[in-house]
């Protein structure tokens, strides 16, 4: 039986044209441009969970995946183009990525003989960390975004998940229970160097980077 995954709800800030019907086809907003957001998120009616997107503000639901398997985990690309997202539609979990229409469905992971979850993109779009059990228990991998070079990162005899990067791509977030319970871990993008930053007798999971943000004060 499978685990009930948790509820993905991933947010994008995208930039699109505007065309101007002021009649002397004046500028539109901003220069011709202004700000869309849209929410990725799974949603599970009477039958299997789907990717939908809708507008920031809700309106316009709209089914990306459209198929009969269940489909969960969206994160977007960083240039927004890409929805990746975890599906069982060839039987077995894997991570694959879509169009931002939900055009062009392809399976990056394509493993049969595991299960693959949980993506998450390097800042610059190139790669794609996400777990898998493939090598007997769960570890955190990371992938070109083509799907091509996956390697594992944590290669660790414990449980690592939830992957995160930071925001210059230099350092992977993730929980592990590698010391007996689940602890935040972190580690270079190649995977060495790993330390424990929460060290306490509680679980610690679910790790998330902050953007980087410029304090005030803060001079170029």
């Amino acid at each position: 039986m499978k685990k009930q995954p948790y509820l993905t709800v991933s947010v994008l800030a995208l930039a699109v044209l505007v065309s101007s019907y002021s009649g002397g086809g004046g500028e539109g907003v901003n220069g011709n441009q202004t700000t869309a957001s849209f929410i990725a998120y799974a949603y599970k009616a009477d039958a299997n969970p789907q990717i939908y997107v809708m507008n920031a503000d809700g309106s316009n639901p709209r089914n990306l995946s459209n198929s009969a398997a269940d489909e969960w985990s969206p994160a977007w690309s960083p240039d927004g183009t890409s929805i990746a997202f975890r599906s069982d539609r060839d039987g077995d979990w894997e991570v694959y990525v879509m169009d931002a229409d939900g055009s062009n469905p392809r399976n990056l992971t394509n493993n049969s003989a595991a299960a693959d979850w949980g993506p998450a993109w390097s800042p610059d779009g190139t790669r794609i960390t996400f777990e898998s059990d493939r090598d007997g228990n769960c570890e955190v991998y990371v992938m070109d975004a083509d799907g091509s070079n996956p390697r594992n990162l944590t290669d660790n005899a414990a449980g690592d998940v939830t992957s995160t990067w930071s925001p210059d791509g230099t350092r992977i977030a993730f929980a592990s229970n590698r010391d007996g319970d689940f602890e935040i871990y972190v580690m270079d993008a190649d995977g060495s160097n790993p330390s424990s930053l929460t060290n306490n007798e509680w679980w610690d999971g679910d790790p998330a980077w902050s953007p980087i943000r410029r304090l005030r004060g803060d001079e170029d």
